[in-house]
């Protein structure tokens, strides 16, 4: 005898066999008991979830000898009949092949006719999001008064396919993933009854890898039989791809670290291995959602399935980052992980990125910068707040604050400076970054920061960030300096000027000549006020 896969020996064949829809089998049984079985019905859900698992039982409590029963005998006639998938009055119909509206046709002439042995005929449409939209309407008048003794069971994937005329003809039951607990209680039942030696790690991952479907768990476990007699998490690693839980948590303590020889060594072991790193990538994504959740709530159990190594693994990181940190990784990984999937150098691409990545491990959110900064002293001196003049850039030269100072002119304010700059990026990357783009310069003991152009969007940023930098400024000089930020007055953009200028330009003169045109408007490349056009 030919061997019979899992999927099809083990699939249900009552409503107490059914895994994970409970409330689906509630109402088809109390519809059964209560006399009220609709005309028609559409089942909707993911691949593998016991859709026509349903639509078959559904099939025998209707036709069964002792039936309509919640409880169908499977030893009549008429319930093996359909089992076997003999049955003449449980007819399905392959929504993908026979999409044509001639197919329908040809099925309102057959439902006239009554059933040969059972109570119902029972028509079960799989995939029927596939039928055509002629089909659909050849079969709306049929759905919606069919005889008596028929009733309608279509089966889809993809509900928002099938036209609403047709969903308001018929009952909608919904069919939900299993969670991933009921699966893999359902492997170690199948797992013990069938002989087969598997860990309970490796049926974790099996059903980890089904994603809610019970038939891909399934087929699975029967893919890996084939490749061993009995079955390891090991096994399951090497025949599925996944990647280590351990070496998933050292990639992202290396990225949380700023470890940045570490992220190369990992990426180039996991590439000598022959690993995919496209799904390394999606791993490491899913580790670090994980991990999020788990440094919000803490205890994560009833929201995410952990096992006991991740729960391991999450504890020794989990304390050494923050919320906001997690946060911005993977939101950053989020957006980066097409970019690796689909690039031709996807190690190259996930090597950048993770750097990239790496590089946020100097992130503080500004509460804890102030925290540092008040670490260090028992008190700050009250700052005036800046002028809105001077944060809107009416007032070019007004200062936006001052300090009393009397220091020596020895002072080397180029050097404090550069101190300052390391300590600011330290605490607060982004606004190191913005006073970069203004000019620096020395006057005694004062400093004036000045914003050019297009820079002088940083001005209003800054300057919310003063009480920080006055107050690196006094730790690193030992006394007050003043500071003041600044922007550059900007020169009146002179149209005729720049015309003048473009009529000058060689490529121009040409292009005037050819086409015998003329200079309408003149746009500067610099709006703020360069001349280059």
């Amino acid at each position: 005898m030919a061997y019979l896969v899992l999927a099809r020996k083990w699939r249900p064949q009552t409503f107490d066999e059914m895994i994970g829809q409970e409330p689906v089998c509630r109402i088809l049984k109390n519809a059964i008991t209560h006399n009220k079985v609709s005309h028609a019905y559409i089942f909707s859900g993911p691949r593998g979830v016991g859709k026509t698992s349903t639509a078959r039982i559904l099939s025998k409590a209707l036709n069964c000898k002792k039936g309509p029963t919640t409880n169908p005998c499977g030893e009549c006639v008429s319930c093996k009949s359909v089992s076997e998938g003999l049955s003449l009055d449980v007819i399905e119909i392959d929504g993908a092949s026979n999409t044509g509206v001639e197919n329908i046709r040809d099925l309102r002439e057959r439902v006239k006719y009554a059933p040969s042995s059972g109570h119902y005929k029972v028509y079960i449409i799989d995939e029927a999001h596939m039928l055509s939209t002629s089909a659909f309407n050849a079969l709306l008048k049929t759905l919606e008064e069919p005889p008596p003794h028929v009733i309608f069971v279509l089966a889809t994937t993809e509900p928002r396919k099938i036209p609403p005329t047709v969903l308001s003809r018929c009952q909608h039951l919904s069919f939900k993933r299993i969670s991933h607990s009921k699966i893999k209680e359902r492997l170690e039942f199948i797992s013990k009854s069938e002989g087969i030696n598997a860990t309970s790690s490796a049926i974790d991952l099996i059903a980890r890898a089904a994603d809610g479907s019970m038939r891909d768990s399934l087929t699975i476990l029967d893919q890996i039989l084939s490749f061993s007699d009995e079955i390891t998490e090991a096994d399951v690693k090497d025949l599925l791809g996944f990647t280590d839980t351990e070496l998933l948590s050292d990639i992202i303590l290396s990225v949380i670290e700023g470890d940045r020889k570490q992220i190369i060594k990992h990426i180039s072991a996991l590439t000598d291995s022959g690993a995919d790193l496209r799904i390394i990538t999606r791993d490491i994504l899913l580790f670090l959602r994980k991990l999020l959740i788990v440094k919000i709530i803490g205890n994560a159990e009833g929201i995410i399935e952990l096992t006991e190594k991740e729960l391991n693994e999450m504890a020794r990181i989990k304390d050494l980052t923050s919320e906001e940190h997690l946060a911005l990784l993977f939101s950053e990984l989020f957006k980066a992980e097409a970019s690796i999937r689909n690039a031709y150098y996807p190690r190259v691409a996930m090597e950048i990125i993770l750097i990239k990545l790496s590089l946020l491990n100097r992130f503080k959110s500004i509460n804890e910068a102030i925290e540092m900064v008040q670490s260090r002293t028992s008190f700050i001196k009250s700052i005036p707040s800046p002028s809105d003049d001077v944060l809107h850039g009416t007032k070019p030269s007004s200062r936006i604050t001052a300090f009393d100072n009397t220091a020596s002119n020895a002072i080397n304010m180029s050097d404090i400076w550069d101190k300052t700059i390391k300590k600011i990026d330290e605490l607060n990357h982004p606004l190191a970054c913005k006073i970069k783009e203004g000019d620096i310069s020395f006057h005694n003991d004062r400093i004036e920061l000045t914003f050019k152009d297009g820079h002088s969007i940083h001005i209003e940023s800054v300057g919310e960030n003063l009480v920080l930098i006055k107050q690196i400024l006094s730790d690193i000089s030992g006394r007050d300096i003043q500071f003041e930020i600044k922007m550059a007055k900007t020169k009146p953009i002179d149209k005729k000027e720049l015309k003048e200028k473009a009529l000058q330009n060689p490529l121009l003169q040409e292009a005037l000549k050819l086409f015998d045109g003329r200079i309408l408007d003149v746009i500067p490349i610099n709006k703020a006020g360069g001349k280059d056009v």
